[in-house]
């Protein structure tokens, strides 16, 4: 009976952690950019602050770079109405958690270069008052460096795309060209079929 209960206790303490974990990063975003800004102007020393603040950051941006890994495509899903079938279209469980967790590995030795390479630059400026603002001002950019880098990565490619659209709605050659290849496709796959 005290095993059960002692299993019973670890088991809420590692829920608890989870709850807690799963909280912090995401609320991580708003805490990098306000928590600095209070201790600074209510405490002398922001060393500890600081360091936490750092070491802390690329698992934050892990988790938010698991988080946008797939976005765009469950948007896409659910815009189109196959939202049940998401996992089976993007190549199914183990390529979508493949690439969640390169997503999430890659999100987190990013974060951690850039923060190498900022308190490198910057590392000066935490011996002034003004120094340490300026610091942690853009301290939550080099955190979420990864994470700004693929949204960036997928705006710029969803106007180049738009561009294209743009292009071939006035363009009545590329127009038919694109018409012709789409035929071209569909019969590819309806021989591929059979």
């Amino acid at each position: 009976m005290e095993i059960l209960k002692s299993l019973f206790r670890s088991i809420v303490r590692l829920v608890a952690i989870n709850i807690a974990l799963i909280l912090f990063c995401a609320s991580a975003p708003l805490l990098y950019v306000i928590v600095p800004f209070w201790v600074i102007l209510t405490h002398k020393s922001v060393a500890d602050m600081a360091t936490i603040y750092m070491l802390a950051g690329p698992f934050a941006c892990g988790f938010w770079m698991t988080v946008i890994c797939h976005w765009h495509t469950v948007r896409k899903a659910q815009r189109e109405g196959r939202l049940a079938n998401w996992r089976d279209t993007e190549g199914g469980m183990v390529r979508t958690v493949g690439k969640s967790f390169e997503f999430m590995v890659m999100g987190f030795f990013g974060s951690a270069l850039t923060e190498f390479a900022i308190c490198g630059a910057a590392g000066n400026l935490l011996h002034s008052t003004t120094g340490r603002l300026e610091f942690f001002a853009i301290a939550p950019f080099a955190v979420f460096a990864p994470v700004w880098l693929v949204l960036l990565r997928r705006w710029m490619r969803g106007r180049k795309r738009e561009d294209f659209i743009s292009r071939a709605k006035g363009d009545r050659e590329l127009r038919e060209t694109l018409h012709a290849i789409s035929i071209r496709a569909k019969s590819m796959r309806s021989l591929n079929a059979h």
